[in-house]
């Protein structure tokens, strides 16, 4: 993830980490309290198994940016489970704090020449309102192992690590900026997003240097997307970035990107595209599944290769 400078955000003063604790995730997701809470904490995420989902990303350059069609397969899972403030992991038996939340990643691996690369984001969000509670990148390729993290602090100071073997290592805090959500969040945010009393919303993606960039999603309308798990009626969300933001799948996001998210109770997330073509992601298949428990490439039917 490149350090970028761009428009920023005014920054949250932040409170003591151990007062701060026992209120636990009261994070403040956004000013304007974009997401839909009765949707993040609905029945539909209690059946005890998670969203898998696979998507075919086409884009028309490359990691380095340089023109080059690549076409690869992403694997995406969404999770509930409890996570502990104070290990800044998954909650153990032995937790003395849990927050409900959600997991959800997205991995790929691409080969370019002699390279080949792997890569992993994973954020972890409170179920509550979205408010992040940690994001991660682990990257790796012929050049160097790579790691990147954001760690969201209950009084709202934001801890920042970089680690490679090329490309230095970093350790950093900064206070986080009010309605701000890292980039690993976006296709979480744009599925949690409540248009029924407003048609937009702002907010902010927070880089790992600690500045954020304006955002803001719209409703663009409702249509109907064929992808090949079949059609699905999706709501149109445009999202219109003020600076330089990073991309899950396509290295650096345009000014503009468009989702499709479906209208059904999971608000799947279908389609992912670039407003100027440069990039797209596609579902290709999805299922519930408690992967911890089974493996449930058997049951697939037409994605025949593991991301």
């Amino acid at each position: 993830m490149p350090t970028l400078f761009r428009k920023t955000i005014p920054g949250v003063v932040p409170a003591a980490f151990t007062a701060a604790l026992g209120a636990f995730p009261t994070l403040l997701a956004a000013a304007d309290g974009p997401v839909d809470g009765a949707w993040l904490t609905g029945s539909f995420w209690d059946d005890g198994q998670a969203e898998i989902a696979f998507y075919e990303v086409e884009r028309t350059r490359n990691q380095y940016g340089r023109a080059d069609a690549q076409r690869f397969l992403v694997g995406t899972y969404l999770v509930k489970h409890d996570y502990d403030p104070e290990a800044e992991a998954k909650a153990s038996a032995r937790a003395d704090r849990r927050v409900p939340a959600f997991k959800w990643a997205l991995f790929y691996e691409i080969e370019s020449g002699s390279y080949q690369y792997k890569r992993s984001w994973v954020l972890n969000a409170a179920q509550a309102d979205l408010a992040p509670l940690k994001s991660s990148l682990a990257s790796f390729d012929w050049c160097s192992n790579l790691y990147r993290e954001l760690s969201f602090h209950p009084g709202g100071t934001v801890a920042s690590l970089a680690r490679s073997d090329d490309y230095g290592n970093r350790a950093a805090s900064f206070p986080r900026p009010a309605g701000a959500w890292p980039v690993t969040a976006l296709p979480l945010l744009v599925r949690a997003l409540d248009f029924s009393s407003s048609p937009s919303h702002g907010f902010a993606v927070l880089l790992e240097d600690g500045a954020a960039v304006a955002a803001r999603a719209e409703l663009a309308g409702r249509e109907t997307i064929e992808t090949p798990a079949g059609p699905y009626e999706t709501e149109k969300v445009t999202v219109r970035y003020e600076g330089a933001v990073p991309s899950l799948v396509g290295e650096q996001a345009d000014a503009a990107e468009h989702y499709w998210r479906a209208t059904g109770p999971g608000r799947l997330l279908v389609k992912l595209e670039a407003a100027s073509g440069r990039y797209k992601m596609v579902l290709v298949e999805e299922l519930r599944s408690a992967y911890w428990r089974e493996d449930f490439y058997p049951r697939l039917e037409r994605v025949g290769e593991r991301p």
